[in-house]
């Protein structure tokens, strides 16, 4: 069966670039052909916002950045601001140098309460190009398995993006197979799916040393209580943010982990920053749980007490006012006099109508 367009169709037409269909169309997913075709109806003479394509297409922000990722390595699509180049040709390197160097010794390790963090490299380390994939596919038959499996877990089939993600996950952030697929499958559970979004889950994985069934594990029951304990919250409050950003998730972690304090509590500082300063701010909330932890606070009801006390230091700390006694003197003085003479008028006044 043969096809041809309908010439009814060409109405209104927009280019294509010859090199999007004669050397991608055969890489491109679904998403990034998508991706492409709106940027060329839309962005011909202007740049286009990632959201814009995403609600377009309806998927993921995360997912249309990493097309347009795909696209801008090929020299077809650019940032806004950016000159125009010619993409250079990445030649294939020998299968001894394809393998990415592992996480320690990339960059200096940060200092964090008296122990050193986990040396690892920066997030944007460059990504294999398509054929230092296939040679590291070739080399490694584990990586054909995460592959196959990420696919299961994701529902779709992974080109060289994610690809790329998962081989830096294994061979950069050194994560075994096991823990990589744990980490596709949290970023499922929390619908954010896009690679840019795994490789971010892996890197904090990284960082954390979670790189055993028992540490992600235990990283998932912790993640899954700041859940829960944020679920509220939206009830509670009406926030809108299905998740907390990481900077929330690590106060609600302190505070339900290391001070004990539930959604509830947590309500209560939520509802006197409103009342102080008008809008949610964590920093606030903090400095006020954190002072009820130290006063030793524990449940709401210890909340008027902690008031009532601190409201008293405040009053007590207060100078007190020096009265004036000359001034009040003479104001009763003046008041005096004022009214003898009004009184004096008053009772002239009646006795001449007498």
């Amino acid at each position: 069966m043969n096809f041809k367009i309908n010439p009814l169709s060409f109405s209104g037409i927009f280019p294509v670039p010859n090199v999007l269909v004669d050397e991608n169309i055969r890489l491109a997913s679904e998403v990034q052909l998508k991706t492409v075709l709106y940027l060329l109806r839309h962005g011909n003479e202007k740049s286009v916002a990632a959201q814009q394509i995403a609600d377009a297409i309806m998927k993921d922000k995360e997912d249309v950045i990493d097309a347009m990722i795909f696209w801008m390595e090929r020299g077809i699509v650019i940032k806004d601001g950016d000159t125009a180049v010619v993409s250079p040709v990445v030649a294939a390197e020998p299968v001894s140098t394809v393998k990415l160097q592992k996480a320690e010794g990339k960059k200096a390790a940060v200092p964090t309460e008296g122990k050193e963090k986990k040396v690892i490299p920066v997030l944007d380390i460059p990504r294999p190009s398509h054929e230092q994939v296939a040679l590291r596919v070739q080399e490694c038959q584990e990586l054909s398995t995460l592959f196959q499996e990420a696919q299961a877990i994701l529902g779709k089939t992974i080109g060289y993006e994610g690809q790329a993600v998962l081989i830096m996950m294994y061979d950069g952030y050194g994560l075994p197979i096991e823990v990589i697929l744990m980490a596709v499958q949290y970023a499922v559970d929390r619908k954010k799916t896009g690679y840019s979004q795994i490789a971010k889950i892996g890197k904090i994985w990284c960082e954390n040393e979670v790189n055993t069934l028992e540490a992600v594990d235990e990283y998932l029951a912790e993640h899954t209580i700041v859940d829960e304990t944020w679920e509220k919250l939206r009830s509670l409050t009406g926030i809108t943010n299905r998740q907390p950003t990481e900077k929330q998730r690590k106060h609600i972690t302190m505070w339900v982990k290391e001070y004990g304090y539930n959604a509830d509590m947590i309500f209560y500082a939520y509802e006197e920053c409103i009342d102080n300063t008008g809008k949610m701010s964590i920093p606030y909330m903090d400095k006020i749980i954190t002072g009820w932890h130290k006063a030793g606070v524990k449940k709401p009801s210890d909340i008027a007490a902690f008031r009532m006390e601190w409201k008293n230091k405040s009053q007590k700390s207060k100078p007190k006012k020096i009265k004036d006694t000359a001034k009040e003197e003479k104001e009763v003085s003046y008041d005096i006099d004022k009214y003898m003479k009004t009184a004096v008028n008053l009772r002239s006044i009646k006795i001449e109508n007498d």
